[in-house]
């Protein structure tokens, strides 16, 4: 019964991960993509820095520890929450699930060149499966390699941003626990975007306009569930079941995305790109090393400050 709860939990956490791609894209369209995305990221540091502080669970950090989160938030925060939502901007929101789906494949690629995973047969079958439902979906589903859209190499670079700061957090968590490390990278990634948002949009956002009272509704949820509550319910959930179960569900975000672009966006899904979806998401489950036999669960990230 108390996995059966957890479960729960994390499939919570997963339609609010998912959804929150499309609450993005609201976003995006309404107001300077780096502006509210700075915003929104520095609301739930807070949602999370006055939960943590009441519960006295934070913890104090070194400089040596300071640097690896200051990292982290600088990739992680910063250039892939920047990245995703400048090319939101310019692709659709079920391209930009699709191509997030390759988050733990480009996660675990650099854990063997970084943190020296180990690399498999299975793994690099799943590397290829990978890259087939990229082609799948932006090539053949999209018509042409030259009418790729701009979005969609962003939304890619923010991937590899997002896979690189998990060697930072992996490196910072030897020592601090998963939601110290979450608060303080959220907290200074907003500060990084709230930056970045004045050097390149100015004061863009006062000036905006009126918005519909519907975008402010997406907004709360996006910055408060999605990102604030969701990130220490996962967080949560590893530290009772553990990095390696939790992981499998990751795989379930971004088929929420999808239904979520369809039915919020009205966004049109075609079969080709299912087909590419299911790839990746296979190709996911083998490049993680889900079916091997004894996966070396020390080498695996176990926190998440993106969503």
């Amino acid at each position: 019964m108390r996995k059966l709860y957890l479960y729960g939990i994390l499939l919570f956490v997963m339609v609010a991960w998912g959804l929150n791609i499309v609450a993005i894209k609201i976003l995006v369209d309404n107001f300077p993509p780096v502006s509210i995305t700075g915003l929104r990221i520095l609301a739930a540091g807070l949602v999370i820095f006055v939960f943590l502080y009441v519960k006295k669970d934070l913890q104090k950090m070194n400089l040596h520890e300071f640097g690896y989160v200051s990292l982290s938030a600088l990739t992680g925060i910063l250039g892939h929450q920047a990245l995703l939502s400048v090319g939101l901007t310019g692709t659709s929101a079920t391209n930009g699930a699709s191509i997030l789906a390759l988050i733990p494949l480009v996660t675990n690629i650099l854990a063997v060149l970084f943190l020296k995973a180990k690399m498999t047969i299975l793994k690099i079958s799943g590397v290829f499966l990978g890259i087939t439902g990229i082609y799948f979906i932006l090539i053949l589903g999209g018509g042409s390699f030259t009418k790729l859209a701009l979005g969609d190499f962003y939304v890619f670079l923010s991937v590899i941003a997002q896979a690189v700061s998990f060697i930072f957090i992996r490196k910072a968590s030897y020592t601090l626990n998963a939601k110290t490390i979450t608060c303080y990278a959220l907290l200074m990634g907003a500060g990084f975007l709230i930056m970045l948002s004045f050097a390149l949009e100015g004061q863009s956002i006062t000036t905006t306009g009126a918005v519909p009272a519907y975008v402010w509704v997406v907004f709360a949820a996006s910055a408060i569930i999605s990102t604030g509550i969701g990130n220490l319910c996962y967080n949560f959930a590893i530290s009772k079941i553990g990095p390696g179960e939790t992981a499998i569900f990751l795989n379930l975000a971004p088929f929420f995305s999808l239904i979520g672009s369809v039915l919020f966006l009205n966004e049109v899904f075609k079969l080709i790109q299912l087909v590419g979806f299911v790839l990746i998401v296979c190709g996911v489950l083998l490049g993680t090393g889900i079916f091997e036999r004894k996966p070396r669960i020390d080498k695996q990230v176990e926190v998440s400050v993106s969503k």
